[in-house]
């Protein structure tokens, strides 16, 4: 049996949810022994991924809403 961690940054937790979705994110995460997050973004997901104050739904939009204001953010910076 092995200890499977995942490094998390804000590049492949875009990817993940554009390719799959949000559900393809929270199995992408969730399949993890271990999570080591680089990035505000990724430790702000995981936070509310974990969170127990917060039904899915929740999870699911403040999720979206964290990831489109980093994908608009890098938006106006390229521009």
């Amino acid at each position: 049996m092995s200890f499977h961690k995942r490094w998390l940054n804000k590049d492949n937790i875009i990817r993940v949810y554009e390719d799959r979705g949000l559900l393809g994110l929270e199995k992408y995460i969730g399949g993890a022994d271990a999570l080591i997050t680089e990035d505000d973004l990724s430790s702000q997901i995981v936070d509310v991924l974990l969170s127990e104050k917060l039904n899915l739904p929740e999870k699911w939009n403040k999720i979206a809403e964290l990831i489109l204001k980093e994908k608009n953010g890098r938006e106006k910076t390229t521009v």
